[in-house]
């Protein structure tokens, strides 16, 4: 009986690979440590990131995959995912990971706007523990930034 709880105990433990002790430990995993947004007239534009990443297991652990939702003014501008293949060690060191994501605006060109604008990107990175398991580590960061062109906005579907 002795034996059977050890096992139960061994199988229970590495179905939790990839999970660390505390419930909280994925809020801070990933943090946006720079933001760069811009937008050209013709209306195509670059989203750059770059992430402090770090793994709140024990485990080893992969990035494959970074995701964005962003707005501007409240007004929501792209969504996008970008997989990526970055080992992040268990030591529970930063590590910074850039990416860049190209956007483009449907419809007319972008329009010269006032400069300072309300920016918020929410998204977060997917962390890969073993061949199964995957937890994503969310971020959320609003700024103030200048933005000297924007897309137009969407038209509303009826």
């Amino acid at each position: 009986m002795r034996a059977l709880g050890v096992v139960l105990g061994l199988l229970l433990l590495t179905g939790c690979r990839g999970v660390p002790w505390r419930y909280d430990a994925y809020d801070a995993a990933v943090r946006v440590e720079a933001l760069d947004l811009r937008f050209a007239p013709d209306g195509t534009g670059l989203l750059a990131l770059k992430l402090e990443v770090r793994n709140p297991s024990s485990d080893p652990a992969l990035l494959i995959g970074v995701d964005f939702d962003l707005a501007v003014d409240g007004r929501r501008l792209a969504e996008g995912l970008q997989q990526v293949e970055v080992p992040v060690g268990e030591d529970g060191r930063a590590q910074s990971v850039e990416v860049s994501f190209p956007l483009t605006a449907q419809g007319a060109p972008g329009t010269a706007s006032r400069l300072s604008h309300q920016v918020q990107l929410m998204g977060g990175g997917l962390l890969r523990y073993g061949p199964r398991t995957e937890r994503r580590a969310a971020f959320r960061v609003e700024r103030v930034m200048e933005v000297p062109w924007l897309p137009p906005p969407e038209p509303l579907l009826e």
